[in-house]
C-alpha cells in the first residue's frame, strides 16, 4: 500500500474508533454505571445496602454474559448523605466517563444533583436512573424529563398509611421529620393525605439531619403526646427514628409509629434489638415499603435476589467511604430495592439493543409500556410516565424481623 493509502487507512481507523467510543461510558464490552451515595456517616447503612443489592444483580448479569455482550462496570463515589457533597461526587463520576447516574440516597442530595443532570442532559443526554427517594422534585417539571424513577413516591406511601390510620379511627396524626427537603416532602405528603379527610397535622416535630441514636428525642415525644396524637408518621433515617421509638416507649407511650421506606427498616430494627427491652420497643412499629417482604420467595424477584445475595454476598464497596457500616444480615429491604433498581436498568438496557446510546436508552425506557419486574405488581414506563411502580407494602416489626401484612390494623395492639 502506498504511503498516502496507509495514512488514509490509519485516519479512517482512528475515526471509526472515535465514533465507537464517542458515547460516554460505553465500549464494545462494557457500560459504566456511576452511583454517588451515602457510604460514610450515620446514614452509611442506607447507601451500602442499596449498593449491595445492585452489585449482586450486576454481577449475576455479568456472569450470564452481560447485556448484548456488555458487562456492567459499577463505579461509586461517597457523598456521606451530605447535600453539599452530592454534586461534587456526581461530577467525580462524570469525569470517570459514566453512561448514567444510577441509584443514590436521599432528597437533599438529589436536589443538588438534578441541576447537574439537567444541564448535562441538554449537552450530551445524561440522565438519572432509580434514585432512593420518593420525593416530588424529580417527578415534576423540569426534572421529570431527565429522571427514571422505579419506586413509589412518598405521597403514595403517606397516603396509604394515613388512609389505614383513618380506617382505624386514628385521625390525630403527628409527625417527626428530618429538618430538610426529605422531611418537607414527607410533611407535604401527610398534609395532602389528611386533607382528604378534612384533617390537619396534630403536632409537628423535627430533628436535624445527621442526628445519631444517642441523641434524646424526649422533647419531641412530649410535644406529640401533649397534643393528643394517636398515631405518628416519622420521616427520617434509622438512627433518630429508632431513638424516637426508644424514647416514646421509655415514656410509657405505646402509640403506633409509622416510618417511610427510606428509614432503613433493617438498620432501625437492628438498633432497637440491641436494647434489653427490645420486645416492648418494637410493638406498634410500622414501615411502608416500596419493595415486597424479603421473605416472600413466591415472588420471582425476591427468589432471584436471595439467590444472588447468597452467591455473591457483597459487603461494602472497597476503598469508598469510612467503612463504618457492615451488614448484620445477608438480606435487607435496602439491598432488595437496589437489586430491583438494577434489574429494571438491565431490562431497559436489553430493550435498548446493541447500539447503545443515552438517547437510545431513554427511548427504550419510554417504550417499555407495562412490563414484569417479578414483584406481583405491574411496572409501567412511557413517554408520560417516568415512575415504574406504584405499589406500597405494609410491614410491621417483630424482634425476629419485619413481617408483611395487608391491613396494618392487624399489627396494632
Amino acid at each position: 500500500m502506498r504511503q498516502g493509502g496507509i495514512r488514509r487507512a490509519l485516519w479512517l481507523g482512528l475515526c471509526a474508533g472515535a465514533v465507537a467510543s464517542a458515547e460516554p461510558g460505553v465500549t464494545a464490552t462494557t457500560v459504566r454505571v456511576g452511583e454517588r451515595s451515602a457510604f460514610s456517616g450515620p446514614s452509611a447503612g442506607l447507601g451500602t445496602e442499596l449498593w449491595r443489592g445492585a452489585q449482586a444483580a450486576f454481577l449475576a448479569a455479568n456472569d450470564a454474559g452481560g447485556v448484548h455482550g456488555r458487562r456492567v462496570d459499577y463505579l461509586v463515589a461517597d457523598d456521606g448523605y451530605d447535600a453539599e457533597q452530592a454534586a461534587p461526587a456526581a461530577l467525580k463520576l462524570l469525569k470517570r466517563d459514566v453512561f448514567v447516574l444510577f441509584g443514590g440516597v436521599g432528597t437533599p442530595t438529589i436536589l443538588k444533583v438534578l441541576p447537574v443532570v439537567l444541564r448535562q442532559n441538554a449537552s450530551d443526554g445524561l440522565f438519572q436512573f432509580a434514585n432512593f427517594t420518593g420525593a416530588q422534585p424529580q417527578r415534576e417539571p423540569p426534572y421529570d424529563r431527565v429522571v427514571i424513577n422505579i419506586r413509589a413516591s412518598y405521597r403514595q406511601e403517606t397516603r396509604a398509611m394515613v388512609e389505614a390510620f383513618a380506617a382505624m379511627g386514628r385521625k390525630r396524626i403527628g409527625i417527626f421529620v428530618q429538618d430538610d427537603a426529605y422531611g418537607a416532602s414527607g410533611r407535604d405528603g401527610v398534609k395532602r393525605a389528611l386533607a382528604a379527610y378534612s384533617l390537619v397535622i396534630a403536632a409537628d416535630t423535627s430533628y436535624p439531619r445527621g442526628q445519631t441514636y444517642e441523641i434524646s428525642t424526649a422533647v419531641q415525644v412530649r410535644i406529640l403526646r401533649a397534643a393528643g396524637v394517636d398515631a405518628v408518621v416519622a420521616v427520617g433515617s434509622y438512627q433518630p427514628c429508632a431513638a424516637l421509638v426508644r424514647d416514646a416507649r421509655g415514656a410509657g407511650w405505646n402509640v403506633p409509629i409509622h416510618n417511610l421506606s427510606f428509614v432503613g427498616a433493617d438498620q432501625m430494627l437492628g438498633q432497637l434489638n440491641k436494647e434489653p427491652n427490645a420486645a416492648a420497643l418494637v410493638k406498634n412499629l410500622l414501615v411502608t415499603q416500596v419493595v415486597p417482604p424479603i421473605s416472600d420467595t413466591s415472588l420471582p424477584l425476591v427468589k432471584d435476589y436471595r439467590a444472588a445475595m447468597d452467591r455473591y454476598d457483597p459487603v461494602a464497596p472497597r476503598g469508598v467511604g469510612d467503612q463504618s457500616y457492615r451488614p448484620a444480615a445477608r438480606y435487607s429491604f435496602g439491598s432488595l430495592e437496589g437489586f430491583l433498581n438494577a434489574r429494571a436498568f438491565l431490562a431497559v438496557l436489553q430493550k435498548a439493543g446493541p447500539d447503545l446510546t443515552r438517547k437510545g436508552f431513554w427511548a427504550a425506557a419510554e417504550s417499555m409500556g407495562q412490563f414484569d419486574l417479578g414483584v406481583g405488581a405491574p411496572a409501567v414506563l412511557s413517554p408520560i410516565r417516568h415512575q415504574a411502580l406504584d405499589k406500597v407494602w405494609f410491614t410491621y416489626a417483630t424482634t425476629g424481623g419485619w413481617l408483611g401484612i395487608e391491613n396494618p390494623a392487624g399489627a396494632i395492639q
